[in-house]
Formats: structure tokens, C-alpha cells, sequence
């Protein structure tokens, strides 16, 4: 059984992710979470509060799990990328991405929200960055390629396929534009 503060932290993402933080009920993340008020404040002071450490310990770890195996190989970097856009059955192309989500929701809304995804962004960034210079230094892909401004396509395009695929609740739109990703990364290659 997990603690307390473990299935408050699940029931909120699970809460968030499908109604949004402006719309997500305290009370039914309580009951999800099969707990109530009161051991809540005993772990986190308020709502915000826990919706944070739900970001930065589950939305976080949700990127860094897809997309750390770029930074562990030593090899086929950008096939790996490609296998990875590719495998669709890995995407929750009915929810679309939570940090994506959270971003349209939140970003302008609370300095504190703003701070803590702008960081998981970054991370985000960096690690594609640094998987691009790994591509660069094993001749998979031209010296000349701006690998900041290429992680940042590389984001935009997959949270706009995502939204895409959310919005019309087809998968179509996510396969077409992850296809056109794919080819745009496959003209780095040496």
C-alpha cells in the first residue's frame, strides 16, 4: 500500500491531467487518494503546493523517463529518436502531454507554476541538446546544425502534434506530423 503523500501526489496528477488545475477538485483528489483533508495539510500546506510537487516529481520524471535513453546511449542517437517519435502506442494521443497541458493552462497565470514548468522545459532542452552534441561528435548528423534552435523545433513539434491529436481525438494528425519531424531529421544526417 502506498503512503499517504504517494497517493495524494497520483491522485492530483490524475486529477490535473484530466480536468486541468483550475478545474481539479480538492475534494475529489482526497477521495481518490482515499484520504483526507487533514493529512493533506499534514504533507503539503495547500493545493498549489501539492499540484507543484506533483509537477516536479511526476510530470518531470514522465520526460526524463521517455527521453533519458538519448542521453544513455553511446550510439544510433538519432535512430533512436526516430524510434521513439515513432512508437505511437508510447504517446497519450487522447489526453495530449501533461507538462504541454499544463503550459496552456498555467504559464501566465501563476509565477510559481511558471517557474517550475519553464524548468522541466529547459531540462527538457537541455537533454535534447545534449543528445544532438553527442549525434554531432559520433558523425550522425552536419557540424553545422544549431542544436538549441533544433531541441526547440524538436519540442514545438511534438507538443503540437500532441495537441493536435488531443483536440481531434484522431491519431492522424500526430503520425502526419511526426512523419514530417522524422524527415526533417533525417536532412541533419551527414
Amino acid at each position: 500500500m502506498q503512503d499517504i503523500r504517494t497517493r495524494l501526489i497520483e491522485a492530483t496528477f490524475q486529477e490535473v491531467f484530466s480536468n486541468g488545475y483550475t478545474g481539479a477538485s480538492l475534494a475529489n483528489i482526497l477521495k481518490r487518494a482515499d484520504t483526507k483533508k487533514g493529512s493533506m495539510y499534514h504533507h503539503f500546506p495547500s493545493k498549489k503546493d501539492m499540484v507543484i510537487a506533483m509537477i516536479e516529481e511526476k510530470v518531470e520524471k514522465r520526460i526524463e523517463k521517455k527521453w533519458q535513453v538519448l542521453a544513455q546511449t553511446d550510439k544510433n542517437v538519432i535512430t533512436l529518436l526516430i524510434s521513439i517519435l515513432e512508437d505511437t502506442n508510447s504517446w497519450d494521443l487522447t489526453n495530449g502531454c501533461p507538462l504541454g497541458n499544463l503550459l496552456q493552462e498555467s504559464l501566465n497565470q501563476d509565477e510559481d507554476f511558471a517557474k517550475t514548468l519553464t524548468d522541466i522545459l529547459d531540462k527538457w532542452k537541455k537533454l535534447f541538446c545534449d543528445a544532438l552534441e553527442k549525434a554531432i561528435e559520433l558523425g550522425e548528423i552536419r557540424e553545422d546544425v544549431e542544436i538549441e534552435k533544433v531541441a526547440t523545433f524538436l519540442i514545438a513539434s511534438i507538443e503540437g502534434a500532441l495537441l493536435l491529436a488531443k483536440k481531434h481525438q484522431d491519431k492522424k494528425d500526430f503520425e502526419v506530423s511526426i512523419e514530417q519531424l522524422v524527415f526533417y531529421i533525417n536532412t541533419l544526417k551527414k
